[in-house]
């Protein structure tokens, strides 16, 4: 009797380690498609910049995994949409201006990278632009443009997992809002008492409100956030249900290989919890089409915002799309930002 109570515990332990190596062997599957270096390099990351300028699409990269990332990503698509030109254009206004490239210590070790734009003008404004998951900061160099015709200064770091970072996994903002207030720590100590705008789009979005529920100095004016998402966890959920049609045991296996890997929980990544202890102004815009960060997210992460707030939803617009109603879009920011720098 013992020796087959025996038996059934070790059956029992053998299931149970089989099924943790399955989950375990899940969630390194969904970081390698999530979460990796490989992962952020798709999208708009793989354009090289004759892509963009030529404004073709490259050719069908081999192997089943970026293949896949490059599908998800609807580039074929991107090349056709009636905005396409403007963002050619912020793209080789980027380019033109031969950035300054920038590295400083981050405060979670190694180096953390960013190109530098300043104005011919001296002006102590510097605006932060974070950009999304597969982007990088020439992606942002439409808003950029924009920033250094009002006479301002900007700053585009690189986000973990992408470009010159040498981070090897994406955070989703989560790691990068401590970037974030490093780099507000490096205009301060180098520039004086500069004001500082954060503006994120997406994975930059949420960046941003993560950043703000950090102890910031005063020299952060202001914030905006485009088409942010209320938690890294509600994301890979939607994403699971709604577009990659995958198990959620998927994300609970994910969620798993991010606390080995990256010391942090999907569930903590929240947008939601960090605005609750926001002190920045912040103006959340969002495309009423996002279906990618789905519209509905943005009254949840602004009714959470404790600081003073509005926000902006863009008829017709999908994820990302705001800016291209540029009118409606850079009024409203002028606007918001004129509020807290009375010289705008």
């Amino acid at each position: 009797m013992a020796n087959k109570h025996g038996k059934s515990i070790a059956r029992a332990a053998g299931l149970a380690a089989a099924a943790g190596g399955a989950a375990l062997a899940a969630g390194s599957l969904a970081h390698s498609l999530f979460l990796s270096r490989k992962a952020a390099a798709s999208g708009l990351n793989s354009l090289a910049k004759e892509h963009v300028l030529g404004g073709a699409a490259p050719p069908a990269r081999q192997g089943l995994l970026p293949r896949l990332l490059d599908e998800a990503s609807g580039l074929d698509d991107f090349f056709k949409k009636p905005y396409f030109p403007s963002f050619q254009a912020g793209v080789k206004w980027f380019y033109e201006q031969n950035p300054e490239k920038i590295a400083i210590a981050s405060p979670r070790g190694g180096r953390i990278h960013a190109d530098m734009i300043r104005n011919e003008t001296p002006c102590d404004v510097w605006v932060i632009c974070l950009h999304g998951f597969t982007s990088t900061p020439r992606d942002f160099g439409g808003a950029a443009k924009v920033y250094h015709e009002w006479g301002w200064n900007t700053l585009l770091p690189y986000l973990c997992g992408h470009g010159d970072s040498e981070d090897e996994s994406v955070s989703m903002g989560w790691l990068d809002r401590l970037d974030v207030a490093a780099w507000i720590d490096y205009l301060v100590r180098e520039f004086g008492n500069p004001k500082i705008i954060l503006h994120g789009v997406s994975m930059g979005a949420a960046t941003t409100m993560m950043t703000t529920g950090e102890v910031l100095p005063p020299n952060v004016v202001c914030a905006v956030a485009d088409c942010g998402y209320t938690s890294v966890w509600d994301e890979y959920a939607v994403q699971a249900r709604e577009t990659l049609h995958i198990p959620v045991f998927m994300i609970h296996a994910l969620d798993a290989i991010v606390r080995i890997k990256q010391g942090f929980s999907l569930k903590e990544a929240s947008c939601v919890a960090q605005l609750r202890k926001s002190k920045t102004p912040t103006l959340f815009i969002h495309g009423e089409a996002d279906v990618f960060v789905p519209f509905r997210m943005l009254d949840e992460v602004y009714d959470a915002c404790a600081a003073e707030k509005e926000k902006l939803s863009v008829p017709g617009a999908g994820h990302a799309e705001s800016a291209y109603e540029a009118e409606l879009y850079y009024g409203a920011i002028r606007d918001f930002i004129g509020r807290y720098l009375p010289a705008a």
